[in-house]
């Protein structure tokens, strides 16, 4: 059990020293890149907290699903238009930032399911 505590624990401490390293690289690049992935965290927050909202687990797995790959084409649109210096960058902190952050992190730790 420890074992399995401590991997979380890494594992948490690399994607973190890893989405600080891709920040700091894409703000030296772009001073405003730093902007971007903070829109995007707050983006992304709000469409899982509207998705909790969704009783139907089947409905609910394909918004969720539909608003994460959406809001990721069109920041990393907004990204290679105006930020082309640092949009590497921003590719892969939107896909960590996807592969990472858990929709179920928003729903409400009271709520029943029938």
């Amino acid at each position: 059990m420890k074992k399995s505590q401590n991997n979380s624990h890494s594992n948490k401490a690399i994607i973190g020293i890893i989405s600080i390293s891709l920040v700091i690289m894409g703000t030296t690049q772009q001073p405003f890149f730093i902007l971007l992935p903070m829109t995007y965290l707050l983006a992304i927050g709000a469409a899982y907290k509207l998705g909790s909202r969704i009783e139907d687990y089947a409905v609910n797995a394909a918004y969720n699903w539909s608003a994460k790959w959406m809001l990721f084409i069109g920041f990393l649109y907004l990204s290679g238009k105006h930020m082309n210096s640092a949009f590497v960058f921003a590719m892969f902190l939107y896909i960590l930032i996807n592969t990472t952050l858990s929709p179920t992190f928003f729903f409400s730790k009271d709520r029943v399911n029938t």
